[in-house]
């Protein structure tokens, strides 16, 4: 009898049932968090990259980046850098986001489509000058002594915990976003 591949994640519990629905869904229909989870959970491997991303992400992009030290040429967006950042926005009296915690709620803007399709980052400029963010569009499990119980914390946490079953460390989409100079 053929071992099974240990490579391919493996779908337990209530996660087969939400696999079986994304499997079915029109990725395209969503917003780019949404529809970044679904393209990748029905087998897309292509690099995520600029264009995958609306103008007004991309400028999320590049504020994040801007709020690192000044914009420095190298480093990386943490997940405190979002709070930060919708805190600087709310103070000048700039557009405000929908969420500032990741949830449903973070597919009304986009800045929550960012912080929940991106994350965390590293970015660093090229030889040509351009400015690019790189990751890998993964999810990691919860850190060690740490555990979440995904069902309880609702919608968005049995999606959470259904893209970590499926997407774990090494087997998502490789984010290449070319940011210009």
């Amino acid at each position: 009898m053929p071992q099974p591949n240990k490579l391919a994640p493996q779908m337990t519990g209530v996660n087969k049932l939400i696999d079986f629905v994304a499997q079915r869904l029109p990725a395209n229909m969503f917003p780019t968090n949404a529809r970044t989870l679904l393209e990748t959970a029905q087998g897309n491997r292509d690099p995520i990259t600029e264009s995958n991303f609306s103008p007004e992400e991309l400028d999320v992009i590049r504020q994040l980046i801007l709020n690192q030290k000044q914009g420095s040429d190298a480093g990386s967006v943490k997940y405190p850098d979002y709070y930060d950042l919708a805190q600087r926005r709310r103070a000048s009296g700039g557009m405000p986001v929908s969420s500032i915690m990741p949830g449903l709620m973070s597919m009304g803007d986009a800045f929550g489509n960012v912080q929940t399709t991106l994350g965390q980052f590293k970015y660093a400029r090229d030889a040509d000058g351009n400015l690019i963010v790189q990751d890998m569009y993964d999810f990691n499990p919860p850190q060690e002594g740490q555990t979440i119980d995904y069902a309880a914390s609702g919608p968005y946490g049995l999606l959470r915990g259904y893209a970590g079953e499926k997407m774990p460390p090494s087997t998502g989409r490789p984010i290449k976003i070319n940011l210009g100079r």
